[in-house]
């Protein structure tokens, strides 16, 4: 059972609610760092997230506080990518590194898309300058509404490493959910992002984690 299976709405908090958006903020078993789940209400196709999530070019512009995201290995179809990001820290605090594992299923039955991320720390060396994130579990879930419309819902949590303060890191971590999917709710609408993109997803009815269903309430 994966960590995000085991976190239950009903030992959540919701901790900011708008009409296109819900924030809850979850204990997590043998952690003193808060996990988030984020669920926004977005005016544009699933395949326009789904281009704007796989275009990491663009990263830098909406994810929240992210200096760079590449791409640093294509894997087989199964098992996705490797991906480095690069996220800034407020003095005097390091900036982190993260090195995670992407790996995408589509639901055939229904179109939802589960893309989950994994912490792959040692897949490259670290950099002295930056404090490397260790631990790391989160998952993207888009589910169509209609043809102009989709639901999102965006789990992590992670272990930051060094020397933060868990009360400091907890106080601010809504932040994260907030600021990108408000950023990504814009920029889907962009010309750049109206077209489907050719993703490899795993065709699956089973690999889909589908525990965030008690934080939604229509």
């Amino acid at each position: 059972m994966s960590l995000l299976d085991k976190i239950k709405s009903t030992s959540c908090s919701l901790r900011l609610q708008k009409n296109w958006l819900k924030i809850y903020t979850c204990p997590v078993p043998s952690s003193d760092f808060l996990s988030f789940v984020g669920i926004a209400e977005i005016d544009a196709p699933q395949h326009s997230v789904l281009h704007l999530l796989y275009d990491l070019d663009a990263a830098t512009e909406w994810v929240w506080k992210t200096r760079e995201m590449r791409v640093l290995k294509e894997l087989s179809e199964d098992e996705g990518r490797i991906v480095y990001q690069l996220v800034s820290a407020p003095w005097p605090v390091s900036d982190r590194e993260i090195v995670s594992q992407s790996q995408g299923y589509m639901d055939p039955e229904t179109g939802e898309v589960y893309i989950t991320i994994t912490a792959r720390p040692d897949f490259i060396p670290e950099n002295d300058n930056y404090v490397r994130v260790r631990q790391l579990e989160g998952a993207w879930n888009i589910m169509p509404l209609s043809e102009t419309s989709c639901r999102v819902v965006f789990r992590l949590h992670l272990e930051p490493g060094g020397e933060i303060p868990s009360w400091l890191a907890n106080i601010a971590v809504i932040d994260t959910p907030y600021n990108t999917l408000a950023n990504m709710r814009e920029f889907v609408k962009r010309e750049a992002y109206k077209n489907p993109i050719d993703v490899p997803f795993t065709r699956s009815t089973k690999g889909i984690d589908k525990n965030y269903t008690d934080f939604i309430t229509d």
